[in-house]
């Protein structure tokens, strides 16, 4: 609803540099410039002291945050009422983001919702979903995504699985054994998985000679290169066994999975809990 305008402005106040709100934001530096030029014609006010060594706001600029601010959170809390009357689900796509549920379900919830539109956004940073995206389909985990803008929606178990170099013994092994993991270097996420972990990570610790456990926080492709350096083992969701190429996934003998499903905004709109009872009952 407002313009992307203001989202550059309290980028380049808070960096103090063109070419570093550039930087988070992804786009080119003369972009931003761009933007904030039309701004201030916009506006018919300077917001900046350009210089060498950066820029700095001037008093209608510092004046100006406060009111972008307030402009985006009102848009925002606009949008978020008005969204039980829309006929949009916007998708996020990211490398947490898999289309087991999804892709299948899509083209079903379609035809049932003719109208309906179906849109996707890239997302880069977890910890600040864009206010547009309703749904994300992924492996339960505490983190990264608050509790508080987001509820998680179990659909299915992914079983928890090993990822392992193609190289490695095991990997001419169909399948896996606890004692296999012994002595072996395995990255886990560190106890926010959801369902028996505690069952689990006591049996991993029972194991002789001892598994040698390294925790990570959030699953994303920084562990799964640091794993492949390193020549560790990875213990994963089977949902994201796309994401560890060029590892290969192996099956263990045991029973242990977490909940794969769907995050949905709050309060969840009407059209996203269509969607979500559609993939209750497929």
């Amino acid at each position: 609803m407002y313009n992307s305008e203001l989202d550059t402005f309290l980028a380049v106040a808070a960096a103090g540099s063109f070419s570093k709100a550039a930087k988070k934001l992804y786009i080119s530096t003369p972009a931003v410039v761009q933007q904030m030029n039309l701004l201030e014609k916009r506006l018919n006010v300077q917001l900046f002291v350009r210089n060498t060594h950066g820029v700095t706001l001037t008093p209608a600029g510092i004046e100006f945050i406060q009111w972008s601010r307030q402009i985006i959170f009102d848009c925002q809390q606009a949008e978020k009422a008005l969204g039980k009357y829309q006929q949009k689900i916007v998708f996020a796509s990211g490398y947490l983001n898999g289309q087991t549920l999804s892709g299948r379900l899509i083209p079903q919830f379609q035809k049932n919702h003719p109208k309906a539109q179906i849109s996707f956004r890239e997302i880069n940073d977890y910890q600040q979903i864009p206010a547009e995206v309703d749904i994300l389909e992924m492996a339960y985990a505490k983190e990264p995504l608050s509790e508080h803008e987001f509820s998680f929606i179990s659909i299915v178990p992914s079983p928890l699985r090993v990822a392992l170099p193609a190289s490695h013994p095991l990997a001419k092994k169909k399948q896996l054994s606890l004692q296999d993991l012994a002595a072996q270097d395995l990255e886990i996420v560190a106890p926010s998985i959801a369902g028996s972990e505690d069952v689990m990570l006591s049996k991993l610790l029972n194991v002789r000679p001892a598994v040698k456990l390294h925790y990570y926080s959030v699953f994303n492709k920084a562990v799964v290169n640091q794993a492949q350096l390193t020549k560790h083992l990875l213990l994963i969701p089977e949902a994201y066994s796309e994401l560890c190429h060029p590892y290969i996934v192996k099956p263990v003998s045991w029973s242990f999975a977490t909940s794969y499903g769907f995050y949905c905004r709050k309060p969840v709109p009407k059209l996203v809990q269509e969607f979500i009872d559609l993939a209750q009952k497929s």
